[in-house]
Order: structure tokens, then C-alpha cells, then sequence
């Protein structure tokens, strides 16, 4: 009786899960906000007059310029240590500074990016995936969360600067590698005082397109992306974002799927904007951001269901899961990420000289939204796919075992 109760609950919630991830084919994508005639001429502007004084002759720093350049790139390389310390970067400084919308989104991603790399160490994957996948897999979202900080937080304590000076001081913007694109858009938000959704949609093209020439097209990931294990990773829904509120299953978020393409990329950051900030939700998230410090471990949101310490000695599997619960006295394996990776990447940073299509990013410039599945019923009906094919991978290598004997 107990097996076929098993064999129900995932031949429910498996197919259940494909039935909802179709939902959002059947609604058009809307157009939450896209660029004016007047901030496309202001920001053409910027980037004409950039370019000119790009290709002047450089002058040296004023002292207290240099300063400021160097204390900059002190705190960068500071918080940049790993995804636990530049995750928290980022919260603290949206909590100084909200209107700077795009910091809160990029710490919630950070976290999930921080949850993944830890799930690479945890219950189940080790037993799905082959360890030089897994290590290389790390070694892709390590690297892309640290390119991203290092092009972005610049930004945001020039940005910080700046408020405090009364002036804008992103004309020293080249000495940190950023892009002309972001820096024309800097200007026009702090001179026009912005506060459309211009400046948070050209953040997420410019760190997108950053990683892109950098990261995601060197041939070592492409080959990476490519691979029938990256494939097998997506259909299992390993990198479902998820922004955490209570009760948990109103927690909302989105599927990550098609990370090689550009224009993916680009449209799920838009969506899981519009998402994060949507007035019934971005509160709660901001509190569980604030009350519970990120450690990559899931029982950050959800410590009923997973534990950040691996004290099963089973020697044969078990299943966990019971619908949308854990069973009595059992929890997921979710470890504290710098107990499971020790390394991390910190550098070399190449410059953000992407820049060249104007045309492209201009037609890039607004902002998407698409009703997205039922966050928490994909999300465990994605761990009840991940566990039976843990299941099934540990119990056909003790028949094989068996048979050996």
C-alpha cells in the first residue's frame, strides 16, 4: 500500500508539472514599459559625448579622484571574495539606497545562484550528474556571479558617491572597465532624475551582455551549455528561481531555462523584475532578505525541509518526499555553500567592451512581463522529478551490484 502511495504521488505530480509549465504559452508577453522618444535622444547623447571624450587624450586623476578610484576598487575586491559575501553586498546596499531597484533583484538571484552551487554538493545531484560536470557547472556560475559584482558594484558605489557629492562622478567610469552603455544611462538617470524603469532595464541588458562575449561564448562553455548532461539538468528544473515569502507556497519566481541565448537571458531578468516587484510581494521578500542572512543553504527559506548538515548513514536510498512535504523525521541535504566549495574566482576581469550595436540594445529597452506557473507547485514537483531519478540511478547500481556478487 505504502509503494503505490509513492508511485501515485509521483505519477501525479510529474506530469502535473508539464501541464502548468505550459500555462504561460497560452498568455502574450506585455509591455510593462519601453523607452520615450525624449530618454532615446538624451541617452544617444550621452553616448556620442562619451565616445568623443573616450577618444581624447587621458589626463591624469585629481588627487582626490584617485582616491576615490582606488577606494573603490578596494571595496569591490573586498566584497568580491564569494557568492555568500557579494550576495550581502548587494542587500546592503539597496537597504541605503531602494531607488536603486536593481540591486534587490540582483541580490535574490545572487542567492539562488548561491542555492545551486550548494545543490551541486547536496542529496541528490552527486548521485545524478558526473562530478567533472558538477565542478565545471560550479566553475561557470562562480565565475559569471563574480564578473557580474566586479562590473557592477563600481556602479553602484560611484552611484553612491555621487548622491552624497551632489555630482556626477561617472565620468570616471572607464577606470573600473564599464561599459559606455551603462555609463550614458547613469548620466541621464542622476541628471534627469529617472525614476521610470529606464535605469533597472539597462542594468539587466548591460550584465547579460557583459557575461555573454566573456563567459558564456568562450568554447570552454559552450561546450559546457551544449552537453547532453546541461539538457538533463534544465528538463530536471535544477535552476528554477525562486524569491521566498511566507507562507511558502506563495512564493513566487521563475524557470531558468535556455541560459546560452542572449535575448533569453535578457527577457527572463525583465520578468523576474517585474515579478520581484510586484506591491503584494516585494515586501516580504525584503523581510526574509533582511531577517535570514544567505549561507546558500535552502534551509535559509524552508529549514523543515532541508538541513544544512548530512547525517544520513542509510545504506540503502530512501525516498523523502511526500508531495509537498518532507516525511516525518526526514529532511533534503542543502549544505552551507563554503562548507562544500572552497574556491572561488577572482579574476582576471576583462573590460565590459561590448558595446557596438546600438541599434540592439535600443530595441532591448523595455521592460517584459509574462504570468509565469505556480512557482511552489513547479518548484516540488521539480524536486519529486530530481529524487526519482536519484531513486532510480542508486537502485539500478545495487541490482547491478547484486548481480555482480
Amino acid at each position: 500500500m505504502a509503494d503505490s502511495k509513492r508511485l501515485l504521488t509521483k505519477l501525479t505530480l510529474i506530469p502535473f508539472e508539464m501541464v502548468i509549465n505550459a500555462i504561460p504559452f497560452f498568455h502574450r508577453e506585455k509591455v510593462i514599459w519601453e523607452l520615450s522618444k525624449e530618454q532615446r535622444m538624451l541617452l544617444q547623447d550621452e553616448w556620442k559625448r562619451i565616445k568623443r571624450r573616450n577618444g581624447e587624450v587621458k589626463i591624469n586623476l585629481h588627487s582626490n579622484s584617485k582616491e576615490l578610484v582606488q577606494k573603490i576598487r578596494a571595496d569591490t575586491k573586498r566584497f568580491n571574495k564569494n557568492n555568500v559575501t557579494r550576495t550581502a553586498a548587494y542587500l546592503t546596499f539597496y537597504n541605503k539606497h531602494p531607488e536603486i531597484t536593481w540591486s534587490f533583484l540582483a541580490h535574490m538571484v545572487s542567492r539562488n545562484a548561491g542555492y545551486f552551487m550548494s545543490d551541486l554538493k547536496g542529496e541528490f545531484l552527486p548521485h545524478i550528474l558526473e562530478e567533472t560536470f558538477l565542478i565545471k557547472l560550479y566553475d561557470m556560475l562562480e565565475k559569471g556571479n563574480s564578473m557580474i559584482f566586479e562590473d557592477a558594484y563600481p556602479q553602484l558605489l560611484l552611484y553612491e558617491e555621487s548622491k552624497k557629492r551632489g555630482i556626477s562622478l561617472f565620468h570616471l567610469s572607464s577606470n573600473f572597465k564599464i561599459s559606455p552603455f551603462i555609463e550614458g544611462v547613469w548620466e541621464v538617470y542622476i541628471r534627469r532624475e529617472d525614476q521610470s524603469f529606464l535605469l533597472p532595464v539597462a542594468q539587466i541588458i548591460n550584465e547579460q551582455s557583459h557575461i555573454e562575449k566573456s563567459l558564456v561564448q568562450t568554447e570552454e562553455y559552450k561546450e559546457l551549455l551544449n552537453s547532453f548532461t546541461y539538457r538533463l539538468q534544465e528538463w530536471l528544473r535544477l535552476s528554477q528561481i525562486l524569491f521566498p515569502t511566507w507562507p511558502l507556497k506563495h512564493s513566487i519566481g521563475r524557470n531558468m531555462n535556455h541560459f546560452k541565448d542572449l535575448d533569453e537571458r535578457i527577457s527572463l531578468g525583465q520578468n523576474l523584475y517585474a515579478t520581484l516587484f510586484q506591491p503584494q510581494f516585494v515586501k516580504k521578500i525584503h523581510s526574509f532578505a533582511n531577517t535570514f542572512p544567505h549561507t546558500g543553504s535552502r534551509c535559509d527559506y524552508d529549514d523543515d525541509s532541508f538541513t544544512a548538515f548530512n547525517t544520513s548513514l542509510e545504506k540503502f536510498p530512501k525516498e523523502k518526499l511526500s508531495f509537498f512535504k518532507v516525511k516525518n523525521n526526514t529532511k533534503i541535504y542543502s549544505p552551507f555553500l563554503l562548507d562544500v566549495w572552497k574556491y572561488s574566482f577572482n579574476g582576471p576581469y576583462l573590460g565590459s567592451n561590448w558595446f557596438e550595436d546600438e541599434e540592439f540594445v535600443l530595441e532591448k529597452m523595455k521592460l517584459l512581463n509574462k504570468p509565469s506557473p505556480l512557482t511552489w507547485m513547479t518548484y516540488w514537483s521539480g524536486l519529486h522529478k530530481i529524487e526519482s531519478v536519484f531513486l532510480f540511478n542508486r537502485y539500478y547500481k545495487l541490482l547491478k551490484k547484486n548481480r555482480n556478487l
